[in-house]
């Protein structure tokens, strides 16, 4: 009967598709998805503009972090050295000054070593020695370094600066823009935008159960329009009359429809090709909808409590390594400079004059080394960073 569904044969939907394999949507989003160009570092179809970080300055410190193994020799022979200095003082010593230098050398030495162990030692709190700084006030540690992060580094406002002054979300919606407009230039991809519409319209045309949900809405759309009149009434009493026909009006519609969907797709290429500039029109829009769903993601995230939560998860030995990651080589630095300054004041001790008159003299003149280096380092790391500024596009 015609109210019932008809199927279109599986050969039409083939026909309109051409010869080409039956391409699912998925496979269509992947394909595409796929050829999107993006930027290794982004994932996204963005140019990372994060400039280069400054080397900085080179100085005395810096240079003995470079040279690692150097700073840890350093460090096990200090003592050592300075033990048999102060043995042989026994036996030799020179104006006084073999001892008196190895003695204040050890003391600064190991002065300096013992405060730093006292930042992380002893672990547990002891009788006598108590606990180092660090475990005693672990969790001080971690609520501060919350607070400091949520309030300096990483809030809704700093969020919002950042993106405004980076231009990132502008940046995005052009080159996605420029990428989509390449893409649908593309006659591979013409070609299966109309290959999906095709399959998807056979698809639609082949099943019963959308024939017979829409048939039963035409129905029941006819009633609607006809009201409770006297129109109403004469349309029921002629359902017999009209039902037939119209049912089978729709079901040549139906049928037609994959042809229907390839004629109306011959326009792709045109309809296609104005999608980026239709988004180009809109960019403005774009860009502070797309800041927004940012800043309310970021708001339900619930930043600060997700940091804390984390930082309360560090124990104490984590603590002490991870400072010492990026602090052993300072501590073991200061640690070399108070032996070193030790070594001075043996000197001191022995000639006290002639002692302070060489360092002041010393000091005043790495001073102004120091002023004019970091003069010259200056001009120079302006001007390059100049130059960078100019490559930029």
């Amino acid at each position: 009967m015609a109210e019932r569904a008809r199927e279109v044969p599986a050969s039409t939907a083939a026909g309109q598709a051409g010869d080409r394999p039956t391409l699912r949507f998925s496979e269509y989003v992947a394909r595409w998805r796929a050829r999107i160009r993006t930027h290794p570092e982004t994932g996204l179809p963005l140019r990372p503009r994060r400039p280069r970080r400054d080397p900085g300055a080179v100085t005395l410190e810096r240079l003995a972090f470079r040279s690692g193994k150097g700073l840890r020799w350093a460090l096990r022979l200090f003592n050592p050295v300075c033990f048999s200095l102060f043995v042989l003082s026994f036996f030799w010593d020179w104006h006084g000054v073999v001892r008196s230098c190895s003695i204040a050398g050890i003391i600064g030495f190991s002065t300096n070593w013992v405060a730093i162990k006292m930042l992380f030692w002893p672990r547990e709190s002891r009788p006598i020695f108590g606990q180092g700084l660090i475990p005693s006030q672990r969790e001080e540690i971690i609520q501060k370094v919350a607070d400091e992060v949520c309030e300096k580094l990483i809030n809704e406002e700093i969020i919002r600066r950042e993106l405004d002054e980076s231009r990132l979300i502008p940046r995005l919606t052009e080159e996605t823009t420029a990428e989509l407009r390449r893409i649908v230039r593309d006659p591979e991809f013409v070609a299966d935008t109309k290959q999906v519409l095709l399959a998807y319209a056979a698809e639609l045309t082949r099943s019963p159960a959308f024939r017979a949900e829409l048939l039963a809405r035409i129905e029941q759309r006819v009633s609607s329009y006809a009201g409770g009149s006297m129109a109403g009434w004469l349309v029921g009493r002629l359902r017999g009359v009209w039902r037939e026909p119209l049912l089978r009006i729709a079901n040549e519609e139906l049928d037609r429809l994959p042809q229907t969907v390839d004629e109306l797709s011959q326009d792709a290429d045109a309809l296609l090709a104005r999608v980026p500039a239709e988004l180009e029109a809109r960019l403005d829009v774009l860009d502070a909808a797309l800041t927004r769903w940012l800043m309310a993601l970021v708001r339900e995230m619930d930043v600060p409590a997700i940091i804390l939560k984390q930082l309360s998860t560090v124990t104490t030995e984590q603590l002490e390594q991870g400072f010492r990651d990026f602090a052993d080589d300072k501590l073991g630095f200061i640690t070399l400079l108070g032996g070193i300054l030790g070594l001075l004041g043996g000197f001191v001790i022995v000639w006290p004059i002639e002692s302070l008159v060489v360092i002041v003299a010393l000091g005043g003149l790495l001073a102004a080394l120091d002023v004019l280096l970091h003069a010259l380092l200056g001009r120079r790391s302006a001007a390059a960073e100049t130059s960078r500024a100019e490559e930029e596009p």
